[in-house]
């Protein structure tokens, strides 16, 4: 995915946004969409319930997101890592092209 130009910012940024919006409750009222626990007839796979726990510990329901999966508390200090290693070279490339008086969308740039 990132190989063809979807920047890595973008791609953390909208699964921030996405945990903060849907609460956990709604995910955790969902379908079970576990690829390895449906293939190879597990009770749970290491990843299992990532995503609930995730939206429960960007929702501020750190009892909860640890139910779900205990990996929340590598995962989402991960994804926050992520996204603050990003910011600073997003903004340093787009300070210098504002300086040149260029937009970043006309050169055709990856982020």
């Amino acid at each position: 995915m990132f190989a063809q130009g979807i920047p890595r910012l973008t791609v953390s940024l909208c699964a921030l946004i996405g945990l903060c919006l849907v609460p956990p409750e709604l995910l955790a009222r969902g379908p079970d969409l576990c690829l390895w626990r449906h293939l190879f007839h597990i009770a749970a796979c290491p990843a299992c319930g990532s995503t609930r726990a995730l939206a429960a510990f960007f929702h501020g329901h750190f009892r909860q997101a640890l139910a779900y999966n205990r990996n929340v508390v590598v995962t989402a200090p991960g994804l926050l890592t992520l996204l603050a290693r990003d910011l600073p070279a997003f903004a340093r490339s787009a300070k210098g092209l504002r300086r040149l008086g260029k937009s970043p969308r006309t050169l055709g740039r990856r982020w």
